[in-house]
């Protein structure tokens, strides 16, 4: 088998899904890797076990798929690239297995997201329709070319999309997006993630004071949510009657505008406060979620899955969030954590889960323990068999009508 990617250094959250699959999938399958890219970060590159064989190398992109398709790989397993053109080439060398990520052909702008007049998830197919829709309803920037070109890469990739063997998604709802772009539903496959058993902690050291802490891990863009989150704490504070401490964890271009929002919100009344902990490494996360009574995904777009959560819960630390995308495969609403309504007031609908996370400790210890019971079916051992499956089904439409 070979892995397909846009890159091997460590930028997000698939290169560290690729690093602990790849650990596993060598003990399987003879494995190689291919990049697009050779860019480096400065968080390192995917650790690669001795067995695989790697591209590019340095070599050209050509040369590197030229090496690839000598390689003569019984399957790909994809996970996207930038340039649709080069992935459209690629994809035809063997079966492909095309694990979805996020919105990869399924939205111009790749959020699923409408933002005016009010934040709310898109349900539409990918089509001429949503040009006309881009700019009433805020999908994205304000250029028109941006938005030309944007629209035909993701018509690209839909295409390609639709010629691969097989599709995997983490989530149930990513599943239902992939069917309602056009997709065969029986070449798409839910395989659920996993969490990392060094995450799988003793029960949280909650602090003894009356304070309620709260959590929040990830990007700092705006449908991340953490500006209304933000808003959201005074209620709290008033309805609870106690300090409450908002620990924000993560980087990104709202950093600033969220600093000045909380100071606002901290002087306006002084049971609230925030403080910001920046981007954390492993340890670092471990330690902040050990310190709070409840993590906090307030996320106002569909999250393809939103995989802190299910950390958290291995933890022993039960979530609150909306109701919306990946999140409610696992957030099961009075039994891992507590979820709020997408639609109406968001607010007052966010502090009432927040209230009925936190506010009774009999409560919160038992949302911790499910949620931990929960987070503990979810192994790598599972969804490397699961893989599996779908790579046997992918081998075997080899000259068949899946694969061109």
């Amino acid at each position: 088998m070979a892995i397909v990617t846009q890159t091997r250094a460590l930028v997000g959250g698939v290169e560290t899904y690729l690093q602990r699959v790849i650990a596993g999938l060598v003990h399987r399958h003879a494995v190689a890797f291919w990049s697009a890219s050779d860019e480096a970060s400065p968080r390192g590159s995917i650790a690669m076990p001795a067995s695989v064989t790697t591209w590019p190398k340095g070599a050209s992109v050509t040369d590197a798929v030229r090496s690839l398709r000598a390689f003569a790989p019984d399957v790909l397993f994809s996970h996207g690239l930038d340039d649709p053109s080069l992935e459209a080439q690629v994809l035809t060398i063997a079966p492909t297995v095309a694990v979805q990520h996020n919105y990869h052909g399924a939205c111009v702008s790749g959020t699923k997201t409408m933002s005016w007049p009010t934040v709310r998830a898109c349900e539409r197919r990918l089509g001429p329709a949503c040009l006309a829709l881009y700019f009433p309803r805020r999908c994205g920037g304000l250029s028109p070319f941006t938005m030309a070109r944007m629209y035909e890469t993701q018509t690209a990739r839909l295409a390609t999309l639709g010629r691969c063997a097989h599709v995997v998604t983490l989530s149930a709802h990513m599943r239902d997006e992939m069917v309602r772009q056009g997709l065969p539903a029986h070449r798409v496959h839910v395989v659920p993630p996993f969490v990392e058993p060094r995450e799988i902690l003793e029960a949280a050291a909650i602090p003894g004071d009356d304070t309620i802490r709260l959590l929040f891990l990830g990007r700092l863009e705006p449908l991340k949510g953490v500006s209304g989150l933000i808003d959201t704490l005074s209620l709290v504070a008033a309805s609870a009657g106690r300090q409450v401490v908002l620990t924000v964890a993560g980087e990104g271009a709202e950093r600033g505008k969220l600093e000045v929002k909380a100071r606002r919100a901290q002087a306006a009344d002084p049971r609230v406060s925030v403080r910001f902990a920046g981007w954390q490494d492993a340890a670092g996360r471990d330690r902040l979620l050990a310190e709070c009574h409840a993590l906090v995904v307030p996320s106002l777009w569909p999250e393809p899955f939103g995989l802190v959560g299910l950390e958290a819960a291995a933890a022993g630390v039960p979530a609150v969030a909306f109701a919306t995308g990946g999140i409610v495969d696992w957030l099961k609403d009075g039994t891992t954590g507590c979820l709020a309504p997408t639609e109406g007031a968001r607010r007052p609908a966010l502090a009432g889960a927040i209230l009925r996370c936190v506010v009774d400790p009999g409560v919160q210890r038992r949302l911790a323990e499910g949620a931990r019971e929960f987070a503990a079916r979810w192994t790598i051992d599972r969804h490397l068999t699961m893989l599996d499956s779908v790579f046997a089904l992918a081998a075997h439409s080899a000259g068949g009508s899946d694969h061109p």
